[in-house]
């Protein structure tokens, strides 16, 4: 009886143990995934707010629908063309000792095919080369003035020579010089640059485009690369360009030095997020933190036949580059253009709400916060004055900064281009082993296999930077992390260890992704 207690005792125990034996090797439940790894984690682009750009609204809806993009896209590059536009004429002022020209740095982010340049050719293709003929159409005129006081001015020099050379004949003292020069040649007027050194880009303000320049790029990260490539002073240059500071060029084809009261450079430009992250290790100097960003998700694209309102589009843009400087005895200078009383105390408000978070960022993003209230400044003056020629009519142009638009620059830097900025310098900069997990998810969602068999993803499948093992093994590492596989399961029987190098995928992935795919 004993023998037979202890064996069903021993019995019970064995069955004890392969039960619990068996509740260790029942897997945990699948969580549910995380599907923002294929989007490399990256937060969500905050949505335009449109209504702020008043009657521009709806062109820049249809604009981006005929481009089949992101309104982003067009909005961003009409902002940085309407700046220029407006120029030295117009300065914005909040207080007496704070005065702000209109130029706008900006620069737009998206991987190759998501729309940047469609979105943009609305602007630069179909309405601003009509702007640059209208500038262009009184130069003629202008260089034969320029060529007739040069023909006299030199016919006087001529005089002078030939009345010197008689006095040195004649013993006698020599008559004075002429006073005046001949003034620099006039160049044809300019809106846009493209590849050029600073040093052509100051010869151009001084002598084509006082009212200021818009630098396009289709790739903005090689402007910034290239500022130093001519002279070490490239970067400094453009750094007090955006402040709207004087400048002098000297030049061995200029009799005396070329003086510009006011430098004045607006910049559009394209980049995709590895290049910018690239750009993100430089030392911080405040150069990157004067962009305002732009870095919307990508959208389906769809042929459409909406049809930008382009003649309403060229007429408006046009009414800006109507808008003169002041002259007086000492010059060209702009028009001063007041926030009224109501708007100096919201922008009170709003600089020390972002003085307030600059005290809790860090980078890049602590210089955008400390930019934003000028650049609230520079937008609200930009927004007023694109409302404006939106509206047509006999219209004078607005003398002050309205609080309507000191409220929708403030919303626009708040809700849209600050959250850009988080988003541009926090989220572009990606390790490798996240971009081969979204490489390996989005094989995942779109072949739905039964499983990551190691061997077959290398041989057959073939991902694009996932050619070894070890690779392919970060990823997966990436992914158990983020719920959508788990480890290769162990050997069975003696000595156990790693089996078949095969992840188990979540069942529940297939489902949430079986419509709509990221």
């Amino acid at each position: 009886m004993f023998f037979k207690g202890n064996v069903m005792a021993n019995a019970w125990g064995a069955d004890v143990h392969s039960l619990r034996q068996d509740e260790q090797l029942k897997p945990e439940p699948w969580p549910d995934p995380d599907l923002s790894v294929v989007l490399l984690h990256r937060r969500p682009a905050p949505p335009l707010p449109l209504d702020v750009f008043g009657p521009w609204g709806d062109w820049i809806v249809k604009a981006a629908e005929a481009a089949s993009c992101p309104v982003d896209y067009v909005a961003i590059p009409l902002l940085a063309s309407a700046s220029v536009l407006i120029g030295n004429s117009r300065w914005a002022m909040a207080t007496r000792g704070w005065r702000e020209p209109p130029h706008i740095w900006s620069g737009v982010v998206g991987d190759v095919g998501n729309g940047k340049s469609p979105g943009s050719d609305c602007l630069m293709r179909d309405v601003l080369p009509v702007i640059e003929r209208r500038m262009e159409a009184d130069f003629p005129e202008k260089l034969r003035e320029w060529r007739s006081i040069a023909e006299q001015q030199r016919a006087k020099e001529e005089i002078w020579k030939q009345q010197v050379r008689a006095a040195q004949k004649a013993g006698k003292a020599p008559p004075e010089a002429p006073r005046d020069e001949i003034p620099p040649e006039p160049l044809p007027p300019s809106l846009r640059q493209y590849d050029v050194s600073h040093e052509k880009v100051a010869e151009l303000l001084a002598l084509a485009a006082p009212k200021g320049l818009l630098i396009v790029r289709d790739e903005l990260t090689g402007w910034i690369d290239s500022m130093n490539a001519y002279n070490d002073a490239g970067r400094a240059f453009y750094i007090e360009a955006y402040g709207g500071r004087s400048y002098r060029v000297e030049r061995k084809k200029f009799a005396r030095p070329l003086v510009i009261p006011r430098l004045a450079v607006g910049v559009y430009g394209g980049t995709q997020p590895d290049k910018v992250a690239k750009l993100l290790v430089e030392a911080d100097d405040g150069l990157l933190a004067r962009v305002l960003w732009a870095w919307p998700e990508p959208i389906d694209f769809e042929l459409r036949d909406a049809t930008p309102q382009v003649e309403w589009a060229i007429e408006a843009v046009d009414r800006l580059r109507e808008l003169g400087l002041r002259k007086d005895e000492h010059g060209l200078h702009p028009i001063i253009i007041p926030l009224v009383a109501e708007a100096r105390l919201l922008m009170a408000q709003f600089g020390r709400e972002m003085q307030h978070k600059q005290e809790f960022a860090g980078g890049l993003l602590r210089s955008a916060y400390g930019k934003a209230r000028g650049q609230a400044l520079r937008l609200a003056l930009v927004i007023e004055y694109l409302w404006w020629c939106a509206a047509g009519g006999i219209a004078a142009p607005p003398s002050q900064i309205s609080v309507r638009a000191f409220v929708a620059a403030a919303q626009l830097m708040e809700e849209y281009f600050m959250p850009m900025a988080e988003r541009v310098y926090g989220d572009s900069v990606v390790l490798r082993q996240d971009r081969d997990a979204a490489t390996l998810a989005r094989w995942i969602i779109r072949d739905k296999p039964a499983e990551v068999y190691v061997r077959d993803v290398l041989r057959k499948v073939r991902l694009p930077g996932l050619n070894t093992a070890a690779l392919i093994d970060k990823a997966a590492a990436v992914l158990i992390e983020g719920g959508w596989l788990r480890e290769p399961p162990p050997k069975k029987g003696f000595g156990q260890g790693r089996g078949r190098n095969a992840y188990p995928i979540n069942p529940k992935l297939h489902a949430q992704t079986s419509e709509t795919p990221p």
